[in-house]
């Protein structure tokens, strides 16, 4: 579960490394400064003292903070902050996929819906075509058969026979029945 190598706390000791070393960066001439008779005559035991005094504070410092680290147990809770994030960041990135997969199959299902809905009406336009064609037939027969019926009614106004008239009487009925069983189907 836990990563022994935290991040973290990797970092944490790298900057106390470098904080510890820039404040205890060696300044031989301001220590000189605080000797003024022993930096002159004896130089190199002085230069010496210096940088075992130096030394000997790094490594107190150093220890120190160790110690600091130990007690309060900050590479375990540092390695545990590490896991943590981890596993954040892990589950973030498994919700944008699902949300990116989601994205996809709301999309398709919208694609789908837009191509039925548009297979639907092209059906719709087709049947209406069809019908307007047959409008358009219907529309003639009934104009046919209104002229037959105008010339019945003038050829019986004029006395003409009435065989005549009986034959176009059939006719126009017979078509009148057509016309009624074509609106049927």
């Amino acid at each position: 579960m836990l990563n022994q190598n935290s991040k973290r706390f990797n970092k944490l000791g790298e900057v106390v490394e470098k904080v510890v070393s820039k404040i205890l960066e060696p300044n031989f001439k301001n220590f000189r400064s605080n000797f003024p008779t022993i930096g002159v005559e004896n130089r190199t035991v002085l230069e010496d003292i210096y940088k075992q005094f130096l030394m000997i504070l790094q490594t107190s410092v150093m220890s120190e903070f160790d110690l600091i680290q130990e007690e309060r147990k900050i590479k375990s809770k540092l390695t545990k902050l590490d896991y943590l994030l981890d596993q954040k960041a892990k589950l973030y990135e498994e919700n944008q996929k699902k949300k990116q997969q989601r994205s996809i199959e709301l999309e398709k299902k919208q694609l789908k819906l837009f191509k039925h809905k548009q297979s639907q009406r092209l059906k719709l336009i087709n049947h209406l075509a069809q019908l307007n064609q047959k409008n358009e037939k219907l529309k003639g027969e009934i104009t046919h058969l209104n002229q037959n019926i105008k010339k019945q009614i003038k050829d019986f106004q004029q006395g003409n026979e009435k065989e005549s008239l009986l034959k176009d009487l059939q006719i126009s009925s017979s078509i009148s029945e057509r016309i009624l069983n074509q609106n049927e189907n």
